[in-house]
């Protein structure tokens, strides 16, 4: 994962009994590492605090799942919607980079609502595009928390890309 936080996805998937290794996870809180190492197996040298150290290239075709969300309030509704001239709005680039080294078979990356209509959508599709450039399809959907059994209303855009298709996935 990156931007890893306390590890939600991780918990995701332990809740529902899915198998997973972790490969690496990041996040610059140190508070979030605490938590995350004691939740989760993984030792020092699989964890990066600096999203920009990670060197994608030396996990090639070892991951089939990679999970992130960089920083959203470059794009939320409540901050100040400098997106990607934004310091934290470019992490998306590492998000990208990332993906492109290491060719995982999917990846899901997630933001907050506004990402979508952040200068009337161009910041969205340059986002659509830097997937197409690295040669992944995907697919995205706006999805709400209270749909799902969580009582929030809390939308995120959630974009699943696949290296190889994804013809049949909804």
């Amino acid at each position: 994962t990156l931007f890893s936080g306390i590890g939600a996805i991780e918990y995701a998937f332990k809740r529902l009994n899915i198998s997973t290794k972790i490969i690496f996870a990041s996040d610059n809180d140190k508070f979030c590492k605490q938590s995350y190492f004691a939740n989760y197996q993984i030792d020092e040298s699989r964890w990066y605090n600096d999203v920009h150290d990670i060197d994608g290239s030396k996990y090639t075709n070892q991951i089939d799942l990679l999970v992130g969300g960089s920083p959203c309030q470059s794009f939320s509704m409540v901050g100040k919607r400098k997106g990607l001239n934004d310091t934290r709005g470019t992490l998306f680039y590492e998000f990208a980079r990332i993906v492109k080294e290491s060719r995982p078979k999917v990846f899901i990356f997630e933001n907050v609502k506004g990402l979508v209509n952040h200068d009337k959508g161009n910041t969205f599709e340059t986002i659509k595009a830097v997937f197409d450039e690295i040669g992944y399809s995907y697919k995205y959907q706006l999805l709400n928390a209270n749909n799902y059994g969580i009582p929030q209303h809390r939308e995120r855009i959630f974009i699943v890309g696949f290296r190889d298709g994804a013809a049949d996935f909804q």
